[in-house]
């Protein structure tokens, strides 16, 4: 009896193993958008399966319709979604991650083009990225269709890791601001004639200080933000949340102006939750994505949060830094 039940303990040790060396394959769900599929081992949880993939439960739980209190048993399936956090194909990726190659399957009638349309890329990359030289690919055969970004201190998928030939751009995690020298006026010399007394100015006046604007693109976009819906699936409509108030500041982002797509850096909050932050000053609220927390960005710097310049021009606020009410599910 102990034998058998040995055995039982090393075939699953094994099926755990065999998953995470196996390449992963994409499939698209009811939306058209990607995911891979997870068969849960021994000792996993919500938790440990978001390491692996990079990803929040809070994200893929509610994909799945489970909660985060639901039961996990050994062998069960999970759709766990790609998306910008954890899904590259252009753009970026920190300097603590790897990618690891997404492949799919070639079915008859797909072309090259079709599959760069299914999947929203381009030929010339998926050329690169599997060293094509022409066009034409095999029904069966397996095709990279984009990467999967794993922490390369966090994920067993990072040894799979690989140099792509269209390597994705390493960004430090604090923006850069590029501040412009003004050049000092030139001063007329001031001529006084000899017989006449010279006629002294007035004492200047001590100007306050006005808190330095921050810059506004055109917005085109107009709402509380694309991940509004999300958020009301992680906290049940609103039913489940956390709540603090304090002070933060604003970072450039080129998202969230014409998508409503919103994000935040917050500490203690995980990496994938989506939160509602308020100006009490007018009552407006967005809903932003937490890509990482302020520590990592701005260390020392006593804030509560970072949010894109986008989120802050539609809750109304100019100011660099400021405060705010934000809400988040249990």
């Amino acid at each position: 009896m102990k034998r058998a039940f040995l055995f039982v303990i090393v075939l699953l040790s094994c099926i755990s193993a065999f998953t995470q060396t196996t390449p992963l394959l994409v499939q698209l769900d009811n939306n058209s958008n990607p995911y891979l599929s997870h068969s849960i081992g021994p000792k996993e949880n919500f938790y440990s399966i978001g390491r692996i993939y990079n990803t929040s439960p809070r994200v893929f739980a509610p994909y799945n319709g489970l909660e985060l209190t639901s039961p996990l048993s050994i062998g069960q399936q999970l759709k766990i979604p790609l998306n910008e956090v954890n899904f590259w194909q252009t753009g970026t990726r920190k300097e603590n991650e790897t990618v690891v190659p997404v492949y799919h399957v070639v079915k008859q009638g797909e072309s090259l083009t079709k599959i760069s349309q299914l999947f929203k890329t381009d030929n010339a990359s998926v050329k690169s990225w599997n060293n094509l030289n022409s066009d034409a690919v095999s029904v069966g055969s397996k095709v990279i269709i984009g990467f999967l970004k794993v922490d390369k201190t966090l994920s067993p998928l990072a040894a799979q890791g690989m140099n792509v030939r269209s390597e994705p751009t390493l960004v430090k995690q604090e923006p850069k601001v590029e501040v412009k020298k003004e050049e000092p006026k030139k001063q007329e010399p001031l001529v006084v004639k000899k017989e006449e007394p010279v006629k002294q100015d007035p004492p200047k006046q001590e100007v306050k200080k006005e808190e330095p604007k921050m810059e506004v693109s055109t917005v085109s976009y107009s709402g509380n933000g694309f991940f509004r819906d999300e958020f009301n699936r992680q906290t049940n409509n609103g039913k489940r949340v956390n709540g603090n108030s304090g002070a933060g500041s604003v970072f450039k982002s080129t998202s969230g102006w014409s998508d409503g797509k919103y994000y935040v850096l917050m500490d203690n909050v995980e990496k994938g939750t989506i939160v509602m932050i308020k100006n009490p000053s007018n009552g407006k609220a967005v809903f932003a994505k937490v890509l990482g927390g302020v520590e990592e960005t701005s260390p020392g710097s006593g804030l509560m949060f970072r949010l894109s310049n986008a989120a802050a021009a539609q809750l109304g606020i100019s100011a660099e830094k400021f405060n705010a009410e934000i809400v988040w599910g249990k």
